[in-house]
């Protein structure tokens, strides 16, 4: 891993997996901020500015190289800021890439977010007019058989099997900021082994990927529980019927958890600490315990210094922030790479 430094090498399975590049165009001036976006592709694609009402182009990019793969998560202006995407007429790499657009569902979501597969050393360009944009670079060989890759040149991935790997890629990004070190080469895995079986679904590929298949419903579960945590009317039987699982199948995901219902449980008692160490919410707290589901007021402050280590009184009296203390670091390590061409000649 050469995104950390020497001296957190070693150190055990704990040291946090580092973020690569991290370029934001905000911080300069609006008529420099484009340049500096398209500069960061330098090498690996040819970008032209094509709409923006002042002239502005706020963005952001985050890049994670994990060993065979890099990921890329823009966050770029949307609606009313469109650029061009070009591969170079002479490309120096050719690796490819899964690339999917996120759009807000004015734009029109459908089958455009599906996932998108590239190769930079074959001929491409598009408008790109999103919100931001996700994708994973891999080599040309050695990541998914080239008879694969050839097939599906420039093609979207429709269906079930781009419904999951898009799911799958947001997923990732997200959870990146969370990983160690010591988990990199399985999620690698794990990775390449959904991207095979989405591209060319077989029972043995969809065998292989049951790990990162499973991550993915699980958050979907989870998503499903957020939005509807004041039902009450929430079992798990919603839940089954709603993503399309059995029962079983649900409780070996939550199982890791503590089970589905202790994970909602969680959830509701994480809403009540917020409310009730909001300085803004001045209800009872039995008014907001009762919001939540929970109608005995004792049972609820028993279950919530229990989840907590403190009592809903003492939350309310110094605030959840105030109650504890976090400290982040960041890392750096000389000589890093910090370009997005540099880090896909590394994984040629």
């Amino acid at each position: 891993m050469n995104t950390m430094p020497a001296s957190s090498v070693g150190r055990g399975i704990d040291v946090k997996f580092a973020c690569s590049i991290d370029v934001s165009t905000q911080s300069y001036p609006q008529q420099d901020q484009f340049e500096i976006f398209k500069n960061a592709h330098a090498g690996v694609a040819d970008l032209t500015f094509c709409k923006s009402a002042d002239g502005s182009f706020p963005a952001r990019q985050m890049v994670w190289i994990l060993g065979s793969m890099v990921i890329v998560s823009s966050m770029l202006p949307g609606a009313g800021y469109a650029h061009e995407w070009r591969h170079l007429k002479k490309p120096a790499l050719d690796n490819w890439y899964l690339w999917i657009p996120r759009r807000s569902v004015d734009q029109g979501v459908g089958a455009r977010t599906m996932p998108h597969l590239h190769c930079l050393a074959k001929p491409f360009h598009a408008i790109v007019e999103d919100e931001g944009a996700c994708a994973i670079y891999f080599p040309s060989e050695g990541f998914v058989p080239a008879s694969i890759l050839d097939c599906l040149l420039d093609s979207s991935i429709q269906g079930a099997s781009g419904r999951l790997l898009t799911d799958y890629l947001m997923l990732l990004v997200r959870s990146l900021p969370d990983m160690t070190v010591a988990e990199v080469p399985y999620v690698v895995e794990a990775t390449r082994n959904l991207v095979v079986a989405c591209l060319a679904p077989s029972p043995d590929r969809v065998a292989d990927a049951q790990r990162p298949i499973a991550a993915v419903v699980l958050e979907r579960a989870k998503r499903m529980i957020t939005s509807r945590l004041v039902d009450r009317s929430l079992t798990p039987e919603a839940i089954c019927c709603e993503i399309g699982i059995s029962r079983s199948r649900l409780y070996r995901l939550f199982e890791p958890l503590g089970g589905v219902a202790a994970y909602i449980r969680h959830q509701r008692l994480v809403r009540t600490r917020s409310a009730i160490s909001s300085i803004e919410d001045v209800r009872p707290i039995s008014r907001i315990a009762e919001e939540w589901g929970f109608d005995d007021p004792s049972a609820f402050s028993r279950a919530f210094k229990h989840e907590f280590g403190m009592t809903p009184k003492e939350v309310r009296e110094v605030g959840w922030n105030g109650a504890a203390a976090h400290v982040r670091r960041e890392r750096f390590r000389e000589g890093a790479p910090t370009t997005l061409r540099q880090l896909l000649q590394g994984i040629a």
